[in-house]
């Protein structure tokens, strides 16, 4: 299969493949990715995919997904957490799909013998997504490298297989069991040297924040970036003309004609159960009407004892 070259002045086209509404960037990195993932390019096939939440990094992986399987290829998409594989059209985590031990070192080795049906799905696959990379210890990686490479029989890394790492490093690093700061960081992939072998993509535009909220989503990157310094501050958003939550929920609202309909999508969060509580009586407050408790029984009247069999109390 040859690449046409991208028409001009298209904006819902890449090579051959049709996409809708994508970012620029999206574009750029999925004909890179599909370049690769032909073996078209002799270069380096390991990428790492840097956004932070909002960007558009599960809608890339989904559109990777479906337009590899449309071809009649195998994908394998996982993740380093059961929450984050449910994300991913059949994802599962890296640890199912490749055996990793769950105690590991810098010799440990994955449990997938050759010549399994295991062993034929990873060698079968053109391409690996793994998400939520960061949190990842970096001997997991280096026990994936040495497996690809055996059952690739292919010296180059991760047996020359093209790799999809993604997520950002703001998250929880490497959980290390009391781990000092030095043993945390050095269990990070951007600690070894299999690190300068990836190349890095960027995406940056959030597109889940309103225009309303670009300074509250910038303000969150400057935290995870140290920009912020210790004094954080947080934006104005954050600090409403109305301080009580139930006005800014229901203000609007006129509670004597309210459907249900209209309450959905409104909740308010709490940590407490005593903060629920009274958060549940200020609401029932605003509503209009008299205020009836209704009492339940406690006691079965009646003259025949077996009425009291179905009701213990």
């Amino acid at each position: 299969m040859k690449w046409q070259k991208r028409q001009r002045g298209g904006e819902q086209v890449i090579g051959r493949m049709p996409v809708v509404n994508i970012q620029d960037s999206e574009r750029y990195y999925l004909r890179l990715l599909l370049l690769r993932k032909l073996g078209t390019e002799d270069t380096s096939r390991l990428f790492f995919l840097d956004g932070p939440a909002g960007t558009g990094k599960t809608f890339l992986y989904s559109t990777l997904l479906h337009t590899i399987r449309g071809k009649g290829h195998h994908v394998t998409p996982e993740a380093s957490t059961g929450i984050a594989a449910t994300l991913l059209n059949g994802g599962r985590t890296a640890h199912s799909v490749f055996k990793i031990p769950i105690v590991l070192n810098a010799t440990s080795t994955c449990n997938v013998k050759p010549n399994t049906h295991e062993a034929k799905l990873i060698c079968d696959t053109k391409l690996i997504i793994l998400d939520e990379a960061p949190m990842t210890h970096v001997h997991a990686f280096i026990a994936v490298d040495r497996l690809l490479q055996d059952l690739a029989n292919c010296s180059l890394p991760f047996g020359g297989k093209v790799i999809l790492l993604g997520d950002v490093f703001r998250h929880v690093l490497p959980v290390v069991l009391k781990g000092s700061r030095s043993l945390t960081v050095a269990s990070c992939l951007k600690k070894h040297n299999l690190w300068s072998k990836f190349i890095k993509l960027n995406l940056i535009k959030n597109m889940r924040a309103l225009e309303t909220e670009r300074k509250f989503s910038n303000w969150l990157l400057e935290i995870g970036e140290g920009k912020s310094g210790y004094n954080v501050m947080p934006p104005d958003i954050c600090y409403p003309s109305e301080q009580n939550p139930v006005k800014q929920l229901y203000g609007d609202l006129n509670l004597s004609t309210i459907m249900p309909e209209e309450l959905k999508g409104r909740a308010i969060l709490v940590v407490t159960n005593d903060a629920s509580i009274d958060i549940n009586n200020q609401v029932l407050a605003c509503l209009p009407g008299e205020t009836v408790v209704y009492e339940t029984a406690d006691d079965i009247v009646s003259d025949d004892p077996n009425d009291r069999l179905p009701f213990p109390v």
